[in-house]
């Protein structure tokens, strides 16, 4: 038992062999002029393909894989030295790291690297599923929230979404407010002890939880929400592209957020959106306040918000992006 944890990532990389033989056959019978590869945790055989076979490999890295198993699955992992070594091969043998944040292309500098082949290309969305003309007249009816001003939120129910921050927020607001409802998408190991915070008769008609929703469902419970929320706290090390920003913004709403990482990037504070301090209740409840009580000031952010998404951030931009990448690499290669 106490050796299985360290044979556990050991048998992983072993797997890998398994892998290397599927891929070879794969990669002889298409034989395709560059290979676009998602980097996960401890695969290592598909840059060494590449290399052997001299074709320009990019890979896309949507988080630093190592840390994440060490800061998230530390318990686990009982030698950190080998997501480490397999991610920097990976990197090492790329000819472009596509990375969806600055802050991530900023972590690896000190890996000794060349910088000069990252790429930093955001998520993004898809602006025909999530646009301001939803009709979300069946999520306001069923769940009478007519004339409320509803605050809202999607994602999974996590400390790293900021859960822990909104018990006493949703509080003060449905305090000062009457009309204002909460509209709390997702699930997760935080929920059920949010939800049983507001277990009342007349706090739950105005503090919903539907739990898990379909993703075609979701743009859907966006658009019922006059205000949506992206509390994150004050980590360490904010490498997200966060895919419900964007998701939030395509719909036109005026998104509360962290003042952190990319969203600080992204969003202009009282242009596009409003930001606070991560981890600061009273600014999250001031920017909040702010919305709930200028309408206008409501609809002016949501139009801005969607005009952002049309410009830069949909998925029809990241993907002119990435296949630039991939015919940079090839340009490389044949030089």
């Amino acid at each position: 038992k106490h050796l299985s944890k360290y044979l556990n990532q050991i048998n992983t990389l072993f797997s890998n062999l398994h892998y290397f033989f599927k891929e070879w056959k794969i990669i002889s019978s298409e034989k395709p002029v560059v290979i676009l590869l998602r980097y996960n945790l401890l695969n290592v055989t598909l840059p060494f393909i590449a290399r052997i076979k001299k074709i320009p490999l990019v890979i896309e890295v949507n988080a630093p894989m190592a840390y994440e198993s060490q800061k998230f699955s530390g318990h686990l992992v009982k030698l950190p030295w080998i997501p480490k070594l397999t991610e920097w091969l990976n990197l090492a043998l790329s000819d472009c790291v596509i990375v969806v944040s600055n802050e991530l292309k900023n972590y690896y500098r000190n890996w000794r690297l060349c910088m000069d082949k990252f790429a930093v290309i955001p998520n993004g969305v898809d602006k025909n599923i999530f646009h301001p003309e939803i009709d979300s007249q069946r999520i306001i009816t069923n769940y009478k929230l007519k004339g409320k001003i509803v605050i809202g939120f999607v994602g999974s129910f996590h400390f790293w979404h900021g859960i822990e921050s909104l018990r006493d927020f949703i509080n003060a607001i449905l305090g000062k407010y009457q009309n204002t409802a909460f509209l709390l998408v997702g699930e997760g190991p935080m929920k059920n002890k949010l939800q049983a915070t507001f277990s009342d008769s007349m706090e739950t008609e105005r503090v919903i939880f539907p739990g898990y929703i379909p993703y075609n469902e979701i743009s859907e419970y966006i658009a019922a929400m006059d205000i949506v929320l992206a509390p994150y706290p004050n980590f360490e090390l904010f490498y997200f592209s966060p895919l419900k920003l964007f998701e939030y913004l395509a719909v036109g709403k005026p998104v509360v957020a962290s003042r952190i990482g990319q969203i600080a990037e992204i969003i202009i504070d009282q242009q596009n959106g409003m930001l606070f301090t991560p981890g600061n209740y009273q600014e999250m409840l001031d920017v909040t306040t702010q919305l709930i009580e200028d309408q206008a000031l409501r609809l002016k952010i949501g139009k801005r918000s969607r005009q952002l998404i049309e410009s830069s951030f949909n998925w029809d931009i990241t993907a002119s992006k990435v296949e630039q990448n991939l015919k940079r690499a090839l340009k490389v290669m044949n030089q």
